[in-house]
Protein backbone atom coordinates (compact mmCIF):
# COMPACT_ATOMS: atom_id res chain seq x y z
CA UNK A 1 0.00 0.00 0.00
CA UNK A 2 1.28 3.47 -0.84
CA UNK A 3 0.27 6.84 0.54
CA UNK A 4 1.13 9.76 -1.76
CA UNK A 5 0.82 13.49 -1.12
CA UNK A 6 1.57 16.32 -3.51
CA UNK A 7 2.51 19.32 -1.42
CA UNK A 8 1.39 22.84 -2.27
CA UNK A 9 3.97 25.56 -2.88
CA UNK A 10 5.15 27.38 0.21
CA UNK A 11 6.92 30.73 0.29
CA UNK A 12 10.06 31.25 2.33
CA UNK A 13 9.00 32.05 5.88
CA UNK A 14 5.46 30.78 5.31
CA UNK A 15 3.36 29.36 8.13
CA UNK A 16 3.72 25.69 9.04
CA UNK A 17 1.42 23.57 6.89
CA UNK A 18 0.08 20.04 7.22
CA UNK A 19 -0.96 17.79 4.32
CA UNK A 20 -2.86 14.60 5.05
CA UNK A 21 -1.46 11.37 3.58
CA UNK A 22 -4.25 9.11 4.81
CA UNK A 23 -5.54 6.62 7.35
CA UNK A 24 -3.88 3.23 7.71
CA UNK A 25 -6.02 0.10 7.38
CA UNK A 26 -4.74 -3.35 6.51
CA UNK A 27 -6.24 -4.06 3.09
CA UNK A 28 -4.94 -7.60 2.76
CA UNK A 29 -3.98 -8.45 6.33
CA UNK A 30 -0.23 -8.18 5.67
CA UNK A 31 0.59 -4.48 6.02
CA UNK A 32 1.85 -3.62 9.48
CA UNK A 33 4.35 -0.82 9.07
CA UNK A 34 6.12 1.85 7.08
CA UNK A 35 8.94 0.36 5.02
CA UNK A 36 9.99 3.24 2.77
CA UNK A 37 9.59 7.02 2.60
CA UNK A 38 10.78 9.19 -0.27
CA UNK A 39 10.42 12.78 -1.44
CA UNK A 40 10.61 13.85 -5.09
CA UNK A 41 10.58 17.41 -6.40
CA UNK A 42 9.55 18.67 -9.85
CA UNK A 43 12.08 21.51 -9.48
CA UNK A 44 15.56 21.71 -7.99
CA UNK A 45 15.81 22.72 -4.33
CA UNK A 46 19.22 23.80 -3.05
CA UNK A 47 19.55 23.50 0.70
CA UNK A 48 20.83 26.30 2.91
CA UNK A 49 22.60 26.24 6.28
CA UNK A 50 20.17 28.28 8.36
CA UNK A 51 17.24 29.50 6.28
CA UNK A 52 15.63 26.32 5.04
CA UNK A 53 12.64 24.05 5.58
CA UNK A 54 11.97 20.74 7.29
CA UNK A 55 9.53 18.16 6.02
CA UNK A 56 8.25 15.75 8.71
CA UNK A 57 6.23 12.61 7.95
CA UNK A 58 4.26 12.07 11.15
CA UNK A 59 2.22 9.23 12.62
CA UNK A 60 -0.89 10.24 14.58
CA UNK A 61 -3.21 8.13 16.73
CA UNK A 62 -6.59 9.52 17.78
CA UNK A 63 -5.45 12.95 16.56
CA UNK A 64 -2.31 12.99 18.71
CA UNK A 65 1.18 12.75 17.17
CA UNK A 66 2.84 9.43 18.06
CA UNK A 67 6.14 10.23 16.39
CA UNK A 68 8.01 11.26 13.28
CA UNK A 69 8.34 8.44 10.75
CA UNK A 70 10.90 10.27 8.59
CA UNK A 71 12.26 13.78 8.24
CA UNK A 72 14.16 15.86 5.69
CA UNK A 73 15.74 19.28 6.24
CA UNK A 74 16.88 21.23 3.19
CA UNK A 75 20.13 22.17 4.93
CA UNK A 76 23.45 22.95 3.26
CA UNK A 77 24.32 20.01 1.01
CA UNK A 78 20.86 18.43 1.40
CA UNK A 79 19.36 19.17 -2.01
CA UNK A 80 16.41 17.86 -3.98
CA UNK A 81 17.35 16.99 -7.56
CA UNK A 82 14.64 17.34 -10.22
CA UNK A 83 12.52 14.17 -10.37
CA UNK A 84 15.04 12.03 -8.46
CA UNK A 85 13.53 10.44 -5.34
CA UNK A 86 15.40 11.21 -2.14
CA UNK A 87 14.91 8.22 0.13
CA UNK A 88 14.39 9.17 3.76
CA UNK A 89 13.69 5.68 5.12
CA UNK A 90 14.20 2.24 3.54
CA UNK A 91 14.17 -0.96 5.59
CA UNK A 92 15.93 -2.86 2.78
CA UNK A 93 18.92 -0.52 3.12
CA UNK A 94 18.66 -0.04 6.89
CA UNK A 95 16.95 -3.07 8.50
CA UNK A 96 15.09 -2.36 11.72
CA UNK A 97 14.18 1.22 10.78
CA UNK A 98 10.53 0.52 9.86
CA UNK A 99 7.69 2.02 11.88
CA UNK A 100 4.76 -0.11 13.10
CA UNK A 101 1.24 1.18 12.51
CA UNK A 102 -2.10 0.40 14.13
CA UNK A 103 -5.32 0.28 12.15
CA UNK A 104 -6.76 3.81 12.28
CA UNK A 105 -3.39 5.57 12.56
CA UNK A 106 -3.12 8.64 10.34
CA UNK A 107 -0.04 9.76 8.42
CA UNK A 108 0.57 13.39 7.48
CA UNK A 109 3.31 15.65 6.18
CA UNK A 110 4.24 18.73 8.20
CA UNK A 111 6.20 21.45 6.39
CA UNK A 112 8.07 23.84 8.71
CA UNK A 113 10.10 26.90 7.70
CA UNK A 114 13.36 27.39 9.65
CA UNK A 115 14.93 30.83 10.12
CA UNK A 116 13.66 33.09 7.32
CA UNK A 117 12.87 29.92 5.35
CA UNK A 118 13.33 28.55 1.86
CA UNK A 119 10.67 28.42 -0.85
CA UNK A 120 9.14 25.01 -1.57
CA UNK A 121 8.00 24.46 -5.17
CA UNK A 122 4.47 23.23 -5.89
CA UNK A 123 4.13 19.51 -6.52
CA UNK A 124 6.79 18.11 -4.20
CA UNK A 125 5.71 14.49 -3.86
CA UNK A 126 5.98 12.47 -0.64
CA UNK A 127 5.49 8.72 -0.96
CA UNK A 128 5.11 6.40 2.03
CA UNK A 129 5.12 2.64 1.41
CA UNK A 130 3.51 0.28 3.92
CA UNK A 131 4.09 -3.48 3.79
Amino acid sequence: MKFIANLPAQSAGGATSVTLLGEFGREDGTGFGVTRVSVTSPAAVTGAATNNFTLNVRQLRAGTPVGTVASFTAAAGANLVVEVPRVLLDIDTNPGTGVSLNVGDVLDVQLVQNGSGLAVPAGVNVTVTVN
